[in-house]
């Protein structure tokens, strides 16, 4: 330390200090036994007038004059020298000694002598000096004795701590002879060379403890001069071979620095988890300038802590030279045997740095033993992926006030550097070291040099520069030490805030210290390898070996690519080597106290963080550390390298939470390949050089070898692949192979072309349905987690738009889930539970999802046959053919027994799918809706006979249909009157199909021909009569005969009785009789009126024919009951399907009165109840150092205050829509599924807007499938706009704007609320699906309905959870977001009671724009089972153009998950069956059979 080196070292404490001039004196005087006796006798005396050795009060000393103590005192220190075997009398001096200076406290004891108590300074000094000889070291004794010799040395201490502590008339020389008393037992204790059991070991940690807190003391009251500074400086040096002195050190700079951030940063300033004990070592009365200085001098009290790794630095002492000389065992000081642990001492001081580092970034740390541990963050901005990690996770959170890089570095990058570079062939400049000596300026102007032609020091070569140097203190021993530096380094770096600059000097060396770190264990079997100034390590394909260095940088290095570090890159491919050794392998040789899975897990945060690059930078050349200009390589011919790594990490990786990380990366790299396949085909730009070599493909023609082997894809061979997914051959080359600059033979050229296909978009997409799918199969099916992101993963990939796919392999992807589907159900009873049900249920949702994206699969009967299956599977529970071959079981022998109703209600909606919507998506109406657009009241206007007023409410016009529900799920509304499109005199019915899974019209007509040849007349107007002819015959009045004469004749058998005659069966029964009694009434009145009519014909005269009687063509009828017609052919007027049966108590056809009072309420709250999942997502724009709610809603108003590319990214989320003209979902219910007049003072944004345009006012971007819908509004404040005088606006448009700004009070104020928040409604519909259909046997208008308790419309919906999305500009400003501030900006309408207590269920996207075009993802969210959905990972970084895909993917599939975890969510359909039933319970018509059958042939208006 430099502060001291102009000091006198007179100080420094040396052997046989302690007034030893008086006790000589006394010791020459007398022989050995007389003097003994002398001792012991006085010793024993005074210690016997003290009352401690026997039972009485203590007697006043009759020592009352200074001669009498000056002949005394040098008689009991001449005792504290006498060997341990005389202890007794040896114990007798430390108890007087320790009475007597107690005259130093407030309360002295009569036992003290007078003069002692009126001078106790003097006397204390002298007394203190003598206590040296108690702990001067005898030599060898045995251990008992020398623990005797303890138990005293600990007495004194405690009485010196004591009075240090309490005492208040300490002098300033008293002070001083306490330090150097101090100093001086720690030297004899300490300086000699470590012996076992010898009495420095046992009093190594007391002695230091307490000349630590005294010093403190000393501080605080009586500062210590300089030179007292450099003594304590200098001796430290002598001491650092022993352990304690590191664990003590470490203990004070802990202390110290508490206090010191305190006041430095705040109180809310993070804080070190230290123990109470060693908080309280620092005096509360000490100045902060106080603390300041004395931690910067006690920091570096032990010099340099890199020279622990320098044995021949430690034992340059006096102490060990005299060892050598006396000792025959040791040749030289530094061969001590003591020395061994010098390892392990550098490492316990490099962990006191590394903590003193973390506790100024702000990082959690604690100490056990003396020893800082970090432990895992859980700041606020701690992410989704965080919350779902494992206990061992390594991310560090860091405070947002932490000190700057610079800072950091200015105070300990000198020892991190040097220490991270021991073993290495680069050194420090001699010119540019820190002039830590001169005290010159502390900034660094200096670089790192090559060594190359210099005599390199033993701590800064490879090689052992010292032959002699023992085993135990190679160079790689003092690894670990200097795996805790690298770490160090890498967490100051990675805390860089943004916009913060960091000196290029230690960027330099840090770069260079992390090149050397990331090298694998050199090998000198390769000496070739020392000729190549790019890699002085052996770094040749060693697959599962990882150094503890290269640990250390994974761990804690994960954020350097994250961030806008300048000339990161370089590091890429030195850190790919180190991947390739622990990604692909599962067995991996790793350091001591290292978990595999958290190595893996931080190598694969830095692997997504390299995805993104070569396609980003593409042909930029990555100027690698060491290389030369000859020998570099571009970003381009890294990518195979990338893939195949992720690829085969992939393979062997068991973690879940990994997997899922893994399963992220491979998406993204599918995704951005696709998209920069499609951006460069229709570039208008004619980039030449670039179409000449494919962007996609592993290398460039020119820079990559086109050995097959380097690089291996995933195969597509499934032989390739064991039954757990592992590939049989993993060996990729961690090295790129640079081919040469003259082109290439015509076999490279082959092998080139290939290896561009094996990477392109299109194969990325076939390798990785495969890996996934088999994975999924084979390993990944119990693990819920790993099964939701493998699926998410598949939904992604079947929306992909690449060209030229593979019909074949999307038919293996299908076929695969399908797989899945029969094994998950499959299993036996007690496997199944609520996550093994969600992993089926987010399996038919991704089977829908690419039979949507891939309709052509459905033409593959096979492929047809199979989905069919799986869907008969989960509704019925098995399937109709077990085997092929075999015969089916009907529908009707077949037992309803489903997995669950969950597993049901997903292979319904897969069926409707494939039934609906697959090939038919969009429909005509657009992605918009997936139901028809018409209702009653537009098909009425459209109708031939409406004559009534324009203004149609929706209560008359329901008046001219008639409603009928088929098996109580399926709302028929049927109109016979003929649409104004309908000319022709057919019957024509129009039908309004409402069913769980949305809304259709149809109109149909009566046709006997087809339409084609309805036009061709076959017959006249008037055909005419044939004319009559004359001769009409004779008559035979012949009685017919049926049977033979004979008949009568034949006797009957009891074949012929079986039949039962009419008479027994009428007679059986009272009411059979009645009718058959009605029945004779009836033929007799009809015979007798035949017979009357024939009569008055025959008795009447007339020519033939007749005028009159002639037969004459009807009119054509131009009224038909079209509805019974409709309802009969479909074969719904049967009587069973009029009455009730034991399997539903509602039958197969209801009839629905419409008359009764909110029946089209209930319609519209029908209509109203989307078919789809609908979600909402927040989007905030964050200005650099914004915590404010109105500041940051403000930001969006003008595109001045928003990043260039902000606005790409919104519209890469959806396309725009209107509110008011918008059929679908637009974040809040007063504007969703339904088209309304926007109020006439609505202000819409200018088109220089940052995004406010879509705030849900006027417009909101939209996304839609056939499954899900998606709202992305960005909250805005609300515009402010004068309000006209007289204003005749529409009476809506207050209301409008209210429900925008206000959706949940829209929801209680508005008097015709949707039907969906009605609480009568909901209280019905609360049912589920399995108890509602059974509801309906005690159906009634008046009486009461049955509910579960418990159910929300939010809770069905599960639409209480939010998701954001934050652009930040500085990523620091993660930990001051106002989430609470703008949850209510969150609101939509949905949300249940009580729903703003529930910020827990925030899902936050942030998204950091870096200043090399890329974007660092950071997700936070609720700890949940589910919580990890993809496929955007925390702290990865993804490119622009996937940007907006990737979050909208994560964004539904987050809601997904959360629909997933809830137990009292309803799937879209099932809400629409429950709400069909509940209008059936309300409205339902009851009849008999004759009645219903009355009613088809009224009018519904009669």
């Amino acid at each position: 330390m430099s502060l001291f080196n102009d000091w006198s070292s007179d100080l420094i404490p040396q052997q046989g200090w302690g007034d030893e001039a008086a006790i000589a004196a006394f010791k020459d005087a007398v022989p050995w036994n007389v003097g003994r006796d002398f001792v012991a006798g006085t010793a024993k005396h005074l210690a016997t007038c003290l009352g401690l050795t026997k039972p009485g009060p203590p007697i006043h000393s009759k020592i009352l004059q200074d001669k009498q103590l000056q002949v005394l005192m040098p008689a009991l220190g001449y005792g504290l020298s006498f060997p341990l075997s005389e202890i007794d009398i040896i114990r007798d001096c430390v108890i007087v000694y320790c009475e007597w200076l107690t005259s130093l406290l407030p309360n002295a004891k009569i036992s003290v002598p007078q003069p002692i108590r009126q001078d106790p300074n003097h006397y204390a000094r002298i007394i203190i000096s003598h206590f040296y000889y108690l702990f001067v070291p005898r030599g060898v004794e045995g251990p008992d004795v020398i623990n005797r010799q303890a138990v005293l040395c600990h007495r004194v201490l405690r009485t010196l701590q004591n009075i240090a502590q309490n005492s208040c008339m300490l002098s300033e020389e008293t002070w001083q002879t306490l330090l150097h008393f101090l100093l001086h037992i720690n030297t004899a204790l300490l300086s000699p060379p470590t012996v076992k059991d010898d009495a420095g070991e046992q009093l190594c940690e007391r002695v230091l403890s307490v000349l630590f807190e005294t010093w403190l003391l000393a501080c605080d009251r009586c500062f210590p001069p300089p030179p007292l500074w450099n003594a304590l400086r200098k001796s430290c040096q002598c001491w650092r071979h022993r352990a304690g002195l590191i664990d003590q050190w470490n203990r004070i700079n802990y202390a110290l620095t508490l206090k010191l951030t305190a006041f430095m940063y705040g109180p809310n300033f993070p804080k070190i988890s230290i123990s109470e004990d060693d908080l309280n070592i620092i005096p509360n009365s000490m100045s902060r300038d106080c603390i300041a200085q004395v931690w910067y001098r006690l920091l570096h009290i032990i010099g340099n802590p890199v020279e622990l790794s320098r044995h021949t630095v430690i034992s340059k002492t006096p102490a060990f030279l005299k060892y050598a000389i006396t000792s025959d065992l040791v040749i030289e000081p530094c061969q001590h045997p003591c020395l061994q642990a010098l390892p392990t001492i550098f490492l316990s001081a490099m962990k006191g740095v590394s903590g003193l580092v973390d506790a100024f970034l702000g990082g959690p740390t604690g100490i056990v033993g003396g020893v800082a541990v970090r432990h895992p963050s859980s700041s606020s901005s701690s992410s989704l992926a965080s919350d779902s990690k494992a206990e061992n996770e390594v991310d560090i959170g860091l405070a947002s006030a932490r000190a700057k890089c610079n800072s950091v570095l200015h105070l300990f990058g000198p020892w991190l550097f040097e220490a991270a570079l021991i073993n290495c062939s680069i050194q420090i400049s001699q010119s540019g070291q820190h002039k830590n000596e001169s005290g010159g300026n502390r900034r660094p102007v200096s670089v790192y040099t090559n060594s190359e032609g210099r005599k390199s020091s033993d701590s800064s070569t490879p090689q052992d520069s010292h032959p002699d140097r023992p085993a135990h203190l190679s160079p790689q021993q003092f690894e670990a030490g200097r795996a805790e530096a690298l770490g160090a380094l890498c967490r100051i770096f990675c805390a860089k805030k943004t916009g913060e600059e960091i000196l290029p000097v230690y960027l330099a060396r840090f770069y260079i210290a992390v090149t050397q770190g990331l090298a694998l264990v050199y090998d000198p079997s390769h000496p070739e390898q020392e000729d190549t100034g790019r890699r002085r390590f052996y770094q040749s394909a060693r697959m599962g070996v990882c150094s503890e260095t290269a640990a250390s940088i994974l761990i804690n290095g994960m954020d350097l690519f994250r961030l806008d570090l300048e000339g990161v890159v370089i590091l890429v491919p030195s850190i790919l080597a180190v991947l390739e050794a622990i990604l692909p392998d599962q067995e991996v040789a790793l350091p001591p106290n290292t978990s595999t899975t958290t190595l893996r897990r931080a190598g694969i945060h830095v692997l997504l963080s390299l995805l993104p690059l070569p396609l980003h930078f593409q042909g930029l050349p990555v100027k690698e550390v060491g290389a030369g200009m000859s020998e570099r390589i571009t970003f381009l011919q890294l990518r195979p390298q990338l893939v195949n790594l992720l690829s085969n990490a992939l393979q062997v990786e068991t973690d879940p939470t990994n997997t899922q990380m893994l399963l992220g990366g491979l998406l993204y790299c599918v995704q951005d390949a696709s998209l920069y396949e499609a951006m460069d085909s229709i570039s208008q730009h004619n980039f030449a050089s670039d179409r000449e070599q494919n962007l996609m493909s592993s290398g460039a023609s020119d820079t990559v070898s086109s050995h097959g082997g380097d690089f291996p894809s995933l195969t597509d061979d499934p032989a390739n692949l064991t039954s757990e997914g592992t590939p049989l051959s993993t060996s990729i080359s961690s090295t790129i192979t640079i081919s040469n600059a003259g082109g290439m033979s015509g076999s490279e050229s082959e092998g080139h072309t290939s290896l561009e296909d094996s990477d392109s978009a299109h194969a990325l997409f076939v390798r990785s349905i495969y890996l996934v799918c088999h994975r999924l199969i084979s390993s990944w099916k119990s693990d819920v987690n790993i099964s939701l992101a493998g699926l998410e993963l598949l939904s992604g990939l079947a929306r992909l738009n690449i060209p030229e796919q593979d019909g074949l392999e999307c038919k293996r992807a299908v076929k695969w889930l399908c797989d899945y589907i029969v094994y998950q159900c499959s299993r036996p009873p007690p496997a199944h539970s609520k996550d093994l049900h969600s992993t089926i249920v987010a399996a038919f949702n991704c089977a829908s999802v690419w039979l949507v994206a891939h309709p052509y699969l459905l033409q593959d009967k096979e492929c047809l046959a199979t989905v069919l299956e799986v869907v008969e599977l989960g509704i019925s529970g098995s399937k109709s053919q077990l085997k092929p071959g075999e015969a089916p079981k009907l529908k009707h022998e077949k037992e309803l027994k489903p997995a669950s109703m969950r597993v049901r209600e997903a292979a319904e909606a897969l069926l409707s799918c494939i039934l609906s919507q697959v090939g038919n998506f969009p429909s005509v109406c657009g992605a918009e809706s997936l139901s028809s657009l018409l209702d009653e009241v537009t098909l009425l206007k459209h109708c031939n006979t409406w004559g009534g007023p324009e203004s149609i409410t929706k209560d008359l016009a329901t008046q001219h249909f008639r409603y009928f529900v088929a098996q109580n799920t399926i709302i028929l509304a049927l109109l016979e009157q003929p649409l104004g499109n309908h000319q022709d005199p057919q019957p024509t019915v129009t039908a309004l199909i409402r069913g769980p899974f949305g809304r259709v019209a149809w109109t149909m007509q009566l046709r006997h021909l087809p339409r084609h040849k309805s036009s061709a007349k076959l017959y006249t107007a008037n055909p005419g009569r044939p004319l009559p002819m004359n001769d009409v015959g004779i008559r035979h009045n012949v009685k017919p005969k049926f049977f033979p004469d004979s008949v009568d004749r034949i006797p009957l058998c009891k074949v012929d009785k079986s039949i039962p005659s009419l008479e027994s069966v009428i007679m059986s029964d009272d009411k059979s009789i009645l009718e058959h009694d009605k029945l004779l009434q009836i033929l007799d009145h009809q015979i007798a009126f035949e017979e009357n009519v024939r009569r008055q014909v025959e008795t009447r005269p007339s020519h033939y024919p007749d005028v009159e009687t002639e037969c004459s063509a009807p009119p054509l009828c131009h009224e038909f009951q079209t509805a019974r017609l409709l309802l009969s052919h479909f074969g719904l007027l049967s009587i069973e399907a009029l009455n009730e049966c034991d399997t539903s108590p509602v039958p197969s056809l209801v009839a629905i009165d419409a008359s009764v009072q909110g029946f089209s309420h209930d319609l519209d709250g029908l209509d109203h109840t989307n078919n789809r999942t609908v979600d909402t997502v927040h989007i905030f724009y964050v200005r650099n150092g914004q915590c404010n709610a109105q500041e940051i809603l403000s930001n969006v108003v003008s595109s001045k205050c928003v990043h260039p590319h902000f606005l790409e990214f919104l519209s890469s989320l959806g396309w725009p829509v209107n509110v008011h003209h918008h059929p679908g979902w637009t974040g809040s219910i007063a504007t969703a599924f339904s088209v309304t007049t926007p109020p006439d003072n609505l202000i819409a944004p200018g088109p220089d807007h940052g995004g406010c345009l879509y705030s849900g006012r006027t417009h909101i971007l939209y996304w839609a499938d056939a499954l899900s819908e998606m709202a992305f509004v960005v909250p805005s404040v609300v515009p402010s706009h004068p309000s006209p005088p007289n204003s005749t606006g529409s009476h809506d448009a207050p209301n409008v704007s209210m429900a925008v700004d206000h959706p949940e009070r829209f929801v209680m104020e508005k008097c015709d609320s949707l039907p969906i928040v009605d609480p009568e409604v909901e209280a019905t519909s609360s049912l589920s699906s399995q108890a509602s259909q059974t509801s309906g046997s005690h159906s009634g208008v008046g009486e009461p309905r049955r509910s579960k308790i418990g159910r929300q419309t939010s809770s069905m919906l599960c639409c209480d959870h939010k998701v954001m999305v934050v652009w930040l500009e500085s990523f620091e400003d993660i930990s001051t977001f106002p989430t609470a501030d703008l949850y209510g900006e969150t609101a939509t309408g949905l949300e249940g009671t009580g729903w703003r207590e529930k910020e827990a269920n925030v899902f936050i996207i942030f998204i950091q724009a870096l200043a090399n075009g890329l974007f660092r993802i950071k997700l936070h969210g609720h700890n949940t089972k589910l919580s990890m959905a993809g496929p955007l990972v925390d702290g990865q970084v993804v490119s622009r153009r996937v940007l907006g895909s990737l979050v909208r993917q994560t964004s539904l599939n987050m809601c997904r998950r959360k629909r997933l975890e809830s137990d009292s969510y309803q799937p879209p359909h099932v809400r629409r069956k429950l709400r069909i039933q509940e209008i059936v319970h309300k409205y339902r018509c009851k009849m008999t059979e004759s009645e219903f059958y009355t009613q088809l042939f009224t009018s519904p208006l009669c």
